[in-house]
């Protein structure tokens, strides 16, 4: 075996010379782009990156696709986060838009994190702009001067802020906005343990928004928390339309609202008005006065511990508006409110009276071709309630009329794509009860409405004494229903031509004397029980209906008749929902002999605005001429016949008329013609 000396290994295996040299030379490589990386990172932290002004010029400019210029100094380096210094920064806006920049700035700095923004995220932890100017436009086909490049301006997160002597335009063609509101300054000044903001961040400014002006004012309340990262302290004042609004509270930051702890405070004329502007309908109110909690969180607008006062009514509740994902979408509101008491004038301007006439006491009758007219007229905004949805739960415990003790009242709100529904509308009334359930169907371009109201065992008596009327010594109560069909945009247009059928039913009960006798003009027995003291003795009520049929808007009474143990009163005419017109008659027949009875109808007319009541007819006056007649061709005792009542009525068939059963077509014929 032969033996091999080192030499001739080394001259036999050169590998590991080499492979010792190549690690040298990468040491040496890598040592020398480390030295000239340390080199740059030196030159650019003494230099503050200042030859970078071109580059970024160029680069920015072209990926905003508009001018960038920076006039004065320029620093863009690392130390280790990302330092950004421009004096003189100038963005131009589009050749079309009414100033020349979008943007511009005595001096702007950022300090931006680098290990944020290596993932795609930019976080600025400080922001100072001295005289910043940002002009904001849009045109009416909703382009604007803030998209760059093809891309939204999208606002990083901001987490301190300093701003001094700066502003913001906003011009807005879609809306009619424009705004333009000043900054106050942020006086920082270096400290021990930190910088300290000397007094708050004030602003205020002044602009109109679809024609009406307004103003706004305001203060970060919190700035040292603001400089630390914390909570952002904000105390804000507005006026608009008539509507004063007032925020105070903290947001998590400076451009963050999602967490918001705020209190807004909302007073105004009319709650229409501020929402008008938007093109959104809501309901109209006396004047009012609400305080909520407001946060956000996603998607929803969050109104939580809601108080306050609509016109003289308490109200409460939470509310949440849940915003559009998507343009084109609709927002949707849920909430719940109740009242302790609910003023009925409060209820007005919801079914479209006039708020203001309410207010100034012109009361809700008005006067159209001279004639008085109380159904409200007011149009429904189709186009604004197709914008959003909703679904509202009311509550009262008390509704003040001032005469009749409503309590309990119940309203489920609904609006789903231009469906607006009331079902039900509910409360107690003089111990029965009202539901309602009322449908609004504004989806075609006939507007229907769909009415169904029924009532429950309500007791005559107290509805009496509720107007102050003696209660008639009634135990009777009254139950019904009414079905009507309309269309229309008004309340009065779908009642003008609406169809249907309205009914009310008195099973049984009793009622004083006085009041049988003098609603069939009978003397003798009224005179009678005067002087036996017997006018408040109870008489039997065997049944009675007062049911129309209404076609086009005109009520044809269908039948009208009320059965007691000592008459039976029946009724003819009907009235109109047209032109709100009454032209009734009511007739007693008396059960007993009487020799001094009218035996006439009684006329019942005007407006349902201003009812009339007229007891002497053409049927009466007749009787009377016979009777002069009578008293100059025979004797003074024939007189007296004209007006003698033989007592022979008989008892009604109560069973139809407690089903309130149609009549027919001959019968209604003979109800539409008051009998006078």
């Amino acid at each position: 075996m032969m033996d091999v000396t080192p030499a001739a290994r080394n001259e036999a295996d050169p590998a590991p010379p080499l492979r010792s040299m190549r690690r040298r030379r990468a040491l040496q490589i890598a040592a020398g782009l480390a030295a000239l990386l340390v080199g740059l990172y030196i030159f650019q932290y003494v230099t503050r990156g200042a030859f970078w002004k071109s580059t970024f010029e160029s680069y920015v400019s072209k990926r905003a696709g508009r001018s960038v210029r920076v006039a004065g100094n320029f620093e863009l380096y690392l130390d280790p986060n990302i330092r950004f210094r421009a004096d003189g920064l100038r963005v131009a806006n589009p050749d079309w838009a009414e100033q020349d920049d979008f943007f511009v700035a005595r001096r702007i700095a950022l300090d931006a994190s680098l290990w944020k923004a290596l993932f795609g995220t930019v976080t600025i932890n400080d922001l100072t702009v001295d005289g910043g100017r940002l002009a904001l436009q849009r045109r009416a086909d909703r382009t604007n001067s803030w998209t760059f490049g093809g891309g939204a301006l999208e606002i990083p997160d901001i987490v301190r802020a300093a701003v001094t002597d700066s502003g913001i335009a906003f011009v807005d063609a879609v809306t009619d906005t424009r705004l333009d509101i000043a900054f106050g300054d942020i006086a920082g000044t270096a400290a021990s343990g930190g910088q300290r903001i000397n007094g708050p961040l004030s602003f205020s400014g002044k602009g109109r928004t679809h024609g009406a002006p307004f103003d706004i004012a305001g203060r970060l309340t919190t700035p040292n928390q603001a400089a630390a990262g914390g909570r952002i302290g904000l105390d804000l004042t507005a006026n608009i339309a008539q509507t004063r609004i007032a925020v105070a509270g903290v947001l998590p930051g400076a451009t963050r609202i999602d967490g918001a702890d705020l209190r807004i405070s909302v007073a105004g004329r009319n709650f229409q008005d501020p929402w008008r502007l938007f093109d959104i309908a809501l309901p109209a109110t006396r004047p009012y006065k609400l305080t909520a909690n407001l946060t956000k969180s996603g998607q929803e607008l969050r109104l939580t511990k809601l108080t306050g006062r609509l016109g003289d009514s308490d109200i409460a509740g939470n509310l949440t508006a849940t915003l559009a994902a998507n343009p084109g979408d609709r927002f949707r509101i849920d909430g719940t409110l109740n009242s302790q008491t609910l003023d009925i004038k409060d209820v007005g301007p919801l079914v479209g009276y006039d708020p203001a006439r309410i207010e100034s006491g012109k009361g809700v009758v008005v006067q159209v071709a001279g004639r008085p007219r109380l159904l409200p007229d007011a149009t429904l905004a189709v186009d604004a309630i197709g914008k959003f949805d909703a679904k509202i739960d009311y509550r009262a415990k008390t509704v003040r009329t001032g005469k009749l003790p409503f309590d309990n009242l119940r309203l489920d709100f609904g609006l789903d794509r231009k469906l607006l529904t009331l079902s039900p509308l509910a409360f107690d009334v003089a111990g029965g009860r009202l539901i309602a359930k009322i449908g609004i169907d504004a989806r075609s371009p006939l507007v229907r409405t769909d009415y169904d109201v029924r009532l429950t065992e309500i007791p005559l008596g107290r509805v009496l004494t509720g107007f102050k009327v003696e209660d008639a010594g009634t135990t009777a109560s009254v139950r019904g229903r009414l079905q009507l069909k309309g269309v229309g945009d008004t309340v009065h247009k779908s009642l003008a031509n609406a169809d249907g059928r309205i009914a009310l039913v008195v099973p049984t009960g009793q009622l004083w004397i006085r009041n049988i006798e003098l609603a069939k003009l009978d003397l003798q027995n009224f005179l009678l029980a005067l002087l036996g003291k017997q006018l408040k003795e109870k008489r039997q009520i065997n049944c009675g209906v007062v049911a129309f049929t209404v076609t086009k808007g005109r009520a044809v009474a269908d039948p009208i008749v009320i059965d007691t143990d000592r008459a039976v009163f029946r009724g003819r005419g009907g009235f109109s929902f047209v032109d709100e017109s009454l032209d009734m008659s009511l007739e007693g027949d008396s059960k007993r002999f009487s020799l001094f009875s009218g035996q006439s109808p009684i006329g019942i007319g005007g407006y349902f605005a201003d009812p009339s009541i007229n007891p002497i007819s053409a049927e009466l006056l007749a009787r009377g001429a016979a009777a002069v007649t009578l008293g100059l061709v025979a004797t003074p005792v024939a007189a007296i016949a004209a007006f003698v009542d033989l007592g022979d009525a008989k008892d009604v068939n109560c069973a139809p008329i407690l089903a309130a059963k149609r009549g027919t077509a001959r019968e209604r014929a003979a109800n539409a013609k008051p009998k006078r």
